[in-house]
């Protein structure tokens, strides 16, 4: 009897054992299920969190600025002409004059960045008489990211005078 009843306790506990092993098997699987779904949130949070990064590394944009004068009169002073000047914001903000005797007359500065105030002011010395015959045109152009130059401001006129002025302010 007693060999019976170890065989049907060993059959019991085999029984019993499969089916702890089977129960324990079937909880693994959504266990890996989730533990695979949870291991591939944090991937993607973590690209989401590297996508950001990478955005705020952006260069802000670099502006050069070109100041141009075209002049003409026929006033000669010892037969020289008679010089000009332009006054310009220059890249630290501060104002540069220059003086020239041609009719023409540029100049480049920058870098400078968004919101820089660009101003030309130019005039003749001097004249000796009216302003019979004395124009003076000026331009304001500038350039974003070492492309082309493009025309931003400008005060020019067929009438005659003796100086001329504009301002610009890169916003774009």
């Amino acid at each position: 009897m007693k060999t019976k009843q170890n065989r049907l306790n060993k059959n019991y506990k085999d029984m019993h054992n499969s089916k702890k092993s089977s129960l324990s098997h079937s909880k693994s699987k959504p266990q890996w299920c989730r533990i695979g779904l949870i291991i591939g949130l944090l991937g993607i949070l973590n690209f989401g969190c590297n996508k950001e990064n990478e955005n705020t590394n952006v260069v802000a944009d670099e502006y050069y600025v070109k100041y141009i004068v075209n002049s003409s009169t026929p006033y000669v002073e010892g037969g020289k002409s008679i010089s000009r000047t332009a006054q310009i914001t220059s890249e630290n903000n501060s104002n540069k004059s220059f003086t020239f005797n041609k009719s023409a007359w540029e100049t480049t500065i920058g870098p400078v960045k968004k919101g820089f105030h660009a101003s030309l002011n130019s005039s003749f010395s001097q004249v000796f008489g009216g302003p019979n015959r004395t124009y003076i045109n000026i331009e304001i152009h500038v350039s974003k990211n070492n492309g082309p130059f493009a025309l931003k401001a400008s005060n020019t006129s067929t009438q005659e005078r003796f100086s001329a002025s504009c301002k610009y302010t890169i916003n774009n």
